[in-house]
């Protein structure tokens, strides 16, 4: 079969990852199936190679706006390379017919691993109490608040924003340390051990929160000025999804008063923040991690493989690759 160009069906990354990120993985899937893989060497070039691209793989470095979809001569779908899939417009996609889908199984496990990582560094007070004893030495801890303020996490209820697969793996994670755990979700129903609740109910109950839902026009800004009066006063936020869930300014203002005692941020918006303009800088109470909550060597490899699979699917559904 060929592609739409008339040779062989071309997969083109439209933004390439910089820094020694290489695609082998992907051409030994591709090339046996007779596809050709195709790195453009700058984003003028990846504007032009997409045009007549059977796949546009988008890994978000760069955004996929309307009007590059507009050039599109056609492509089997749009696979972005992640989780996540608010880096593409959809509705552009959607207008063209183009499918646009994901990969959605490769870091679920690191994610969740992430999110818990992050809960429990801020329920033991772990990083504040690290700098301490680094500037201070070991006995400065016993004059700090940081110790007296650590509370018991066993018998504590953790709140779980997106209740899909990455939520599901938190929750069970959290029930092994004692945690009662709810979600709130439009999209899934209760099941034993996780019941779905409305969001403000969630806010109102949990002494900790974990975002793990998808950022679309529904979900930007979920937590905002509003619903942030709902949260029980001193919980805990972590944010492993995306940082357009988030109203910022208004998260800011939670912190500085109180309503949320700490705050961990895995992700941002926008990302990087702008140093002039981020409303966490002067909070103490904020702990960051620079958007790395899907990283291991074997979520790596799982990207890669999975991404050529998906990639051989769409074109196989679109009539361009034999079954």
């Amino acid at each position: 079969m060929s592609g739409i160009a008339g040779g062989p069906p071309r997969v083109v990354f439209y933004d390439p990852i910089p820094g020694g990120w290489d695609y082998d993985l992907e051409r030994s899937v591709l090339s046996p199936a007779g596809v050709e893989l195709v790195i453009p060497a700058d984003p003028t070039e990846a504007e032009r190679l997409i045009e007549d691209a059977d796949i546009v793989i988008v890994t978000s470095i760069a955004r996929l706006g309307a009007e590059s979809i507009a050039r599109l001569k056609g492509p089997a779908g749009i696979l972005c390379y992640s989780i996540g899939m608010n880096q593409v417009d959809g509705e552009a996609a959607a207008a063209r017919g183009i499918p646009v889908t994901n990969v959605p199984a490769y870091c679920s496990d690191e994610v969740a691993d992430h999110g818990m990582t992050l809960l429990l560094s801020l329920w033991r007070h772990l990083v504040p109490i690290v700098d301490l004893v680094e500037a201070h030495g070991w006995r400065a801890i016993r004059r700090s608040h940081h110790l007296h303020g650590i509370r018991r996490i066993n018998g504590k209820t953790l709140g779980i924003i997106g209740a899909g697969r990455i939520g599901n793996r938190v929750a069970a994670r959290a029930q092994g340390f004692g945690l009662r755990t709810i979600a709130a979700d439009p999209f899934v129903d209760s099941r034993p051990g996780l019941p779905v609740l409305p969001l403000e109910e969630v806010l109102g109950q949990a002494d900790a929160v974990i975002l793990c839902a998808a950022l679309t026009a529904r979900s930007r800004h979920l937590l905002n000025a509003r619903t942030l009066l709902a949260v029980k006063p001193g919980m805990l936020l972590v944010n492993v999804a995306r940082g357009g869930l988030i109203d910022e300014p208004a998260l800011a203002e939670a912190l500085a008063d109180g309503r949320i005692a700490f705050a961990a941020l895995d992700v941002r918006d926008p990302e990087p923040p702008d140093p002039e303009t981020d409303p966490f800088t002067e909070l103490m109470n904020v702990v960051q991690t620079p958007h790395i909550a899907a990283s291991s060597q074997e979520a790596a490899v799982d990207l890669h493989l999975q991404a050529a699979e998906i990639s051989l699917d769409l074109l196989r559904a679109a009539g361009r690759l034999s079954a």
